[in-house]
């Protein structure tokens, strides 16, 4: 018997008798009167109902609220690499800072890296107070297959970073993302081939063939190339570039989840980010340092370093916040239901872009746009039936 029932109960001295045949709590009529029956249904009345739809609400909003700064950032990076006109206006231009090559997109990344890295060692600890025992731990255990994953999968993300920053600097930004979005599809299939993993669309039906899955991956697959088209057939090697680019951002990232699930095991996500992070400053340290050909090399005109400056400051302080936002949604409404959320990270792009810059698809474009967003919100659906579904078993 719940507290608030109890006190109901004892408060009315109703009177109280328990079947031993159907275990159902009877209270007798004749010792209550109407007003006093009215008092037991507003004591019992569970506050946890309204606190649990608050807390979804608010977690819903967060995980929208991050979709909406990660398809901010797109724009502008987009923005750095080519010039602008803010929300139409001819006197408003903006952009252009640099020209969109890798070398420059290595850069970006450095420089936002050096912001992110050292305001997520202090962020770190609000979040997790034992991020530092939890990394000298991880250093001393002497586990080489965990280093190798972590680097690996540091690796991947650094790779697919700058092959999306690249990307954006080619082709459009709702172009790109919605190109990149094919990472879902290709996470389940490296998964599937790598550890035998099958992916359920119908959960009470193991065995059934599942038609809606090869459905969805054509889907997603089709759409992304409904998108491309428009750039391949302008036969100019920066769109055709662009897209593979893009495409190459998708896989890699598909590589870098794959490796995380495969060692974040065995440390907390958060010191697991923060190594992330700082590995990517490494890695894209490393890489400036390279001797790459004249065309690849970064270079910035001295009147516009400032400018990328800031810009880097912006996207690294957005990213920060970004995390901690994320952060807090999944620990509202879970992994399953934020990741559904930020499957519309292509439509939120493309919507960005037209509003901000003026950048819109056309009809084809928007149609495999639709297809990869469809598939892949279906996709994340069907992880989160499947998830419920093997609870209930």
């Amino acid at each position: 018997m719940s507290n608030s029932l109890a006190y109901s109960i004892k408060d009315c001295n109703a009177y109280i008798a328990i079947s031993a045949n159907t275990n159902k709590l009877m209270v007798s009529p004749k010792q209550t009167s109407a007003a006093d029956q009215a008092i037991p249904h507003q004591l019992t009345r569970s506050p946890k109902i309204p606190l649990m739809s608050n807390k979804i609400s608010i977690g819903v909003l967060l995980a929208l609220l991050s979709c909406l700064m990660l398809s901010f950032q797109y724009i502008i990076i987009y923005v750095i690499f080519n010039q602008s006109w803010l929300f139409g206006l001819q006197n408003v231009e903006v952009g252009g800072l640099m020209a969109p090559g890798l070398g420059n997109s290595l850069l970006i990344l450095w420089l936002k890296m050096l912001v992110v890295v050292p305001l997520m060692a202090f962020v770190a600890r609000l979040l997790y107070p034992s991020v530092w025992r939890d990394i000298r731990r991880c250093a001393h255990s002497g586990d080489l297959p965990l280093f190798s994953q972590m680097v690996a999968s540091s690796f991947f993300l650094f790779l697919s970073q700058v092959l999306i920053y690249l990307s954006l600097g080619l082709i459009q930004p709702g172009v790109a993302i919605t190109i990149f979005f094919i990472y879902p599809i290709v996470t389940v299939i490296l998964t599937g081939l790598l550890f035998g993993n099958r992916t359920h669309l119908f959960p009470s039906d193991l065995y059934r063939p599942h038609l809606v899955r090869g459905l969805v991956m054509v889907g997603v697959v089709g759409g992304a190339l409904l998108i491309s088209l428009p750039s391949l057939s302008a036969k100019q090697p920066s769109s055709e570039l662009g897209v593979l680019a893009a495409a190459g951002a998708g896989l890699t990232f598909a590589v870098y989840i794959i490796m995380t699930q495969v060692s974040a095991r065995k440390l907390n996500p958060i010191p697991y980010s923060f190594i992330n992070f700082t590995l990517i400053l490494v890695f894209s340290s490393l890489s400036l340092s390279f001797p790459l050909d004249q065309s690849w090399r970064f270079f910035v005109e001295p009147s516009y370093r400032l400018a990328v400056y800031f810009s880097c400051l912006g996207l690294g302080v957005i990213t920060l916040v970004n995390y901690l936002v994320q952060n807090f949604a999944i620990r509202l409404i879970g992994g399953r239901p934020a990741s559904i959320i930020g499957s519309t990270a292509p439509v939120l792009t493309t919507v960005l872009a037209v509003g901000i810059i003026q950048q819109g698809l056309g009809l084809q474009e928007i149609i495999g746009l639709f297809l990869v967003t469809l598939g892949v919100v279906t996709l994340s659906m069907e992880k989160l039936r499947h998830q419920s579904w093997k609870r209930s078993q």
